[in-house]
């Protein structure tokens, strides 16, 4: 007998809730490539540590960056010179910074140095994360990617107590908000070349913020004219860039990026660009130096055609 149309569209349906192929590749594609970061960025860590140490590549848990800053703020409270004759200008436990930074530590010298090593050490492995966290919540795989080569760099800058971390997280969330020009000049006080940021700012026409960059640098870097710079580590040491090849081809490098920087600096990777030509201006460039190129800023990170791992 036959059956009327009506009689089937009253009938339920029964649905099939069968998964998407494709979407479960897509699923199984992200998770396996964030596991491979992540396992690649733990591998990197614990070789470049335990390796590195091993066999001098780095310096070992006896000399570390923290340890530079607990000994200047040491000798400032005491009066000895903030910046002595060294034997090797490479080493972990040369002071280079401002003598500001050395100020600041000078409370941590009342506490046990273990106490200090070990809080520092978990201080900048939290900085680490929060450098990183823009890119992973972006959730675009570029970013997240960036954010994965480059966090056994800040986890390697962090185990051994250096600012870096710090650094580049206030950069991250700082630099082209009302706070970027005196993060600019913060981190130029210790790291000198980051007062390239303040070239972006120029290049927009943006003269207020450049100059307040420029003038926070000086306000915290010309104190060191009151110090003897006599002894002062000029060389880079034996861990440097470009300039292990030649003085030429460091310049060579860093006028490159400034070229790349004025090229594309009103466009939404100039802060990009900007990291690029700190990095390439940096004749000492540690591995860790490296990270300067997560300061992308908010324009490239919102950039659409950086793909979502959930898109479809």
């Amino acid at each position: 007998m036959a059956r009327s149309s009506g009689a089937w569209s009253t009938m339920p349906r029964i649905v099939t809730n069968r998964p998407d192929p494709r979407a479960l590749l897509e699923r199984a594609a992200r998770d396996l490539s964030i596991a491979l970061i992540i396992g690649v960025g733990i591998g990197l860590t614990l070789t470049y540590v335990g390796v590195g140490e091993a066999f001098g590549l780095v310096p070992s848990s006896r000399e570390q960056d923290w340890q530079a800053y607990l000994g200047a703020a040491e000798r400032l409270r005491t009066g000895l010179p903030l910046y002595p004759l060294v034997a090797d200008p490479g080493a972990a436990s040369v002071y280079r910074y401002a003598p500001w930074f050395a100020a600041v530590w000078v409370p941590l010298t009342f506490l046990p140095r273990d106490a200090v090593s070990v809080g520092w050490v978990l201080a900048m492995f939290a900085a680490s994360g929060v450098a990183l966290w823009p890119l992973i919540a972006s959730r675009r795989w570029g970013l997240v990617l960036l954010g994965g080569l480059f966090a056994p760099f800040l986890a390697g800058a962090s185990i051994h107590g250096n600012v870096q971390p710090l650094i580049v997280a206030a950069l991250v969330h700082a630099i082209d908000g009302r706070a970027g020009p005196i993060a600019v000049g913060v981190s130029a006080s210790l790291k000198g070349f980051p007062l390239l940021y303040a070239v972006r700012y120029a290049v927009l026409g943006e003269w207020r913020r450049c100059l307040v960059a420029v003038a926070a640098a000086l306000v915290l870097t010309v104190p060191m004219l009151l110090f003897d710079l006599s002894h002062y580590p000029l060389s880079p040491g034996p861990l440097a860039g470009l300039w292990l090849i030649s003085p030429i081809a460091w310049a060579a490098g860093a006028v490159v990026g400034l070229a790349a920087l004025v090229r594309f600096a009103r466009g939404p990777a100039g802060w990009f660009a900007a990291s690029f030509a700190v990095v390439m201006a940096m004749p000492r460039l540690l591995y860790y130096d490296m990270t300067f190129l997560l300061v992308i800023g908010r324009d490239l990170l919102d950039r659409a055609w950086l793909p979502s791992p959930t898109r479809r």
